[in-house]
């Protein structure tokens, strides 16, 4: 299994090393329980909106989940700018496999917007070779995406009001693929792999070419009845984050508190993060979370991020 996983980590260097190009959509965060923990949820993703990290997530929802998040995003800048993200998530578990469809939108107020449209399948299998045994523990995920991707600006205008550039946009398609083999019940392994196409995402009328680089993530985590921890590797464009999170369960279990750090290009940048959750009955979960950036963005009052969890089956 060591070998295995070494030879995994190898390819995926050897891939997410090939571009160093700059490009959209590459905000990692989704629900408020990902963003306290620091973004690190490769091995988790078991909401509904999870499937934009790793769509091998899905199989872990037990019936039908509806999630809804809504962030705003680096509060309190000096030019008064309102950048906001909405995500929206729909997951069902049925007897072939787990089906999802997410929405993600990040916009800039009226100057620029982003659109991501996820449809995700996941199942779950076992590793075991042993033929006939009903009763195998299934210890593998495995899902995909495809993603109908979209981004637009508003027109670049002088002091005149005359127009002086207004590019036309850009809409493709892209594709991920992930994975979680559990080499116990309570220690998901994972690993998914973004944007596998690598398309052009500049506008027909742009002069500078920009290419949406493949992420690789690679996660672990260790759960047990009250904590869990994660922990990601994140590579792309030549860089590597690294991301550590906790969440620790009060006795009852109702109340999560959530904590985590995110350090960009290995402490390039870094982020602290911290939130809560709480259980408003046996169905539905609220959660809120807060990020703030440590030496990158100055003079903000930080990220805010609250989401709401309905399972319409069993509890999560």
């Amino acid at each position: 299994m060591v070998q295995f996983f070494a030879f995994i980590f190898s390819i995926l260097i050897m891939f997410s090393f090939s571009d160093n190009c700059y490009s959209a959509f590459m905000d990692s965060y989704l629900g408020a329980r990902s963003m306290a923990m620091g973004g690190a949820y490769t091995a988790l993703a078991d909401d509904a909106d999870g499937g934009l990290v790793n769509p091998a997530g899905l199989s872990m929802i037990k019936s039908q989940q509806l999630s809804a998040t809504t962030a705003v995003l680096h509060a309190g800048l000096d030019d008064d700018s309102m950048i906001t993200q909405n995500i929206v998530g729909y997951a069902y578990k049925s007897s072939i496999g787990s089906l999802g469809m997410a929405w993600k939108r990040f916009s800039a107020g009226d100057l620029y917007y982003e659109n991501i449209l996820a449809v995700s399948y996941a199942r779950s299998g076992s590793l075991y070779l042993t033929k006939g045994d009903k009763n195998r523990r299934k210890n593998i995920s495995y899902g995909g995406n495809i993603k109908l991707l979209n981004w637009d600006s508003a027109p670049t205008v002088d002091s005149g009001g005359r127009t002086i550039e207004d590019l036309p946009g850009w809409t493709g398609i892209n594709f991920d693929l992930g994975f979680i083999i559990f080499p116990s019940a309570n220690t998901p392994v994972a690993v998914s792999f973004q944007n596998i196409r690598k398309s052009h995402i500049d506008s027909d009328s742009s002069k500078t070419e920009e290419k949406l680089p493949l992420i690789t993530r690679m996660g672990v985590a260790a759960i047990d009845n009250n904590t869990t921890w994660v922990i990601d590797l994140i590579l792309k464009q030549g860089q590597i984050d690294l991301k550590l999170g906790l969440e620790r369960k009060s006795h009852d279990g109702n109340l999560l508190i959530r904590t985590g750090i995110a350090l960009e290009n290995l402490a390039w940048g870094m982020n602290f993060t911290v939130g809560a959750g709480y259980k408003l009955g046996e169905k539905t979960r609220l959660d809120y979370a807060f990020m703030y950036p440590m030496n990158t963005i100055l003079e903000t009052y930080g990220s805010h991020r609250v989401s709401i969890v309905y399972n319409f089956g069993n509890e999560q």
